[in-house]
């Protein structure tokens, strides 16, 4: 765990996040929102870049058919925390799959077969890692066009 600018940490990760979208035909479109320049946050930067990859992944696998392209990152400073959203314009997440969404191995044998990549441990994966660094990960329900996903961290206390 490091304390560290914000903009720094984003700096670390956009290129692999772009070059992720870029080869799924997608484009990243970051939005750090004015109330985050010179926020510093409490993190682990692999981990953090771990599940931003993990989130952007998804996006680009889920929302492979989507008309709108676009995988958004938006960065929000609020009480003491700071939120960091992906969200596509894909199909989103049923209602009936998201209380399940975070539990290890949760596609079926039949879900695995017929949808993206993947096994079902990325998502238990990132949310263990925000919780060791202190933070959340969580499905954004209020979003209807796509999917989006929130991982939220403690600021440090200490601005720039």
């Amino acid at each position: 765990m490091e304390d560290l600018p914000l903009d720094r940490l984003l700096g670390q990760v956009e290129g692999r996040l772009a070059d992720r979208a870029r080869q799924a035909g997608m484009e990243l479109v970051v939005d750090r929102g004015e109330a985050s320049a010179g926020i510093t946050v409490r993190a682990n930067p692999s981990a953090v870049e771990q599940i931003l990859f993990n989130l952007v992944d998804n996006a680009c696998k889920y929302a492979a058919g989507a008309e709108d392209r676009r995988i958004h990152l938006e960065i929000r400073a609020t009480d003491g925390h700071v939120r960091l959203g992906v969200r596509d314009h894909g199909p989103g997440i049923a209602p009936a799959a998201s209380p399940r969404l975070f539990r290890s191995f949760s596609k079926s044998a039949h879900e695995a077969a017929n949808s993206a990549p993947g096994i079902g441990l990325g998502l238990a994966l990132s949310r263990r890692l925000a919780r060791d660094m202190g933070g959340r990960l969580r499905l954004d329900t209020e979003v209807t066009d796509g999917a989006s996903l929130v991982l939220t961290l403690p600021a440090s206390g200490k601005s720039l």
